[in-house]
């Protein structure tokens, strides 16, 4: 076996964070434990590579080192893994038109529109999606406020969700402005969401195995079609026809300190996607 002698860097889009933590340099470490194991399992059993190194940044963004024999396969697997956590982009480099990898934020904090987190750094910046593109993209043009729109969709904090910046404007003093909107892959993901009927948690800050063990213990396994991971600390639940979500989050919620829920209740969106144009 040769040795290996190509490296790769790159630094996650993602940033650690862990609601009500009670010893959080143990909780730190254990997530970098976790996600290495998450990220591993993606990493074809046939390729001659490894995760050298994952640590912390002083921003809380999260350094990947690969290691490896090829370029390209370093390269091919760095694209699965940005997958996961995205990665980071200077200010000057953003892309347009292109699928990013982006994290809710500020939600319910301003009126006009979301904040996502796609990694603009050097300086750090957030993409906004102003109202009107959301009202066109999830409610078919409905006026509805940004705070109905929330609720239906049970965005929050934290959520991943995937973009595009479809503008980039230089305001006064040099600084840059961008706005985005949500990719055709994620609004197809919500269609078929929404098309099947069912009742949907969205958590954040815990990890799927966490997550599974709890709604197995409190016995509502059989209330759930599938756990699906959103992220490295974000789950979708989603819930058998008849299951009501909130019923789920008011039993599983109190032995889970560290996770935050929302919910989409698929039947009350029917009538904006049946009626897209």
């Amino acid at each position: 076996m040769k040795p290996f002698n190509k490296k790769l860097n790159y630094t996650t889009n993602f940033h650690y964070y862990r609601w009500n933590a009670e010893n959080p340099e143990k909780s730190r470490e254990k997530f970098i434990s976790t996600l290495k194991k998450v990220l591993e399992e993606r990493i074809p059993e046939d390729l001659h590579l490894k995760i050298q190194s994952l640590h912390y940044k002083v921003d809380d963004r999260i350094f990947v080192q690969l290691i490896g024999n090829t370029k390209d396969d370093l390269i091919f697997v760095s694209n699965i893994l940005n997958e996961i956590t995205g990665k980071t982009y200077d200010t000057q480099n953003v892309p347009k038109n292109k699928p990013l990898h982006g994290i809710l934020t500020s939600i319910g904090k301003i009126g006009f529109g979301v904040f996502v987190d796609v990694g603009i750094e050097n300086p750090v910046k957030e993409v906004l999606i102003p109202l009107h593109r959301l009202r066109l993209q999830l409610v078919n043009d409905k006026k509805l406020s940004l705070k109905e729109i929330i609720e239906f969709y049970g965005f929050m904090d934290f959520l991943p969700v995937e973009i595009e910046v479809v503008k980039i404007e230089n305001e006064k003093g040099g600084k840059m402005r961008f706005e985005g909107k949500f990719s055709d892959e994620f609004l197809e993901q919500l269609e078929e969401w929404i098309n099947s009927g069912l009742d949907f948690i969205f958590t954040t800050g815990i990890s799927r195995q966490m997550i599974k063990r709890t709604i197995a213990k409190r016995g509502h396994s059989m209330d759930i079609v599938q756990i699906d991971r959103l992220g490295p600390l974000e789950t979708v639940v989603i819930c058998k026809e008849g299951t009501n979500a909130p019923g789920i989050i008011s039993h599983i919620g109190p032995f889970l300190p560290d996770c935050k829920f929302s919910t989409m209740r698929t039947k009350k969106l029917q009538k904006f996607w049946n009626h897209k144009q």
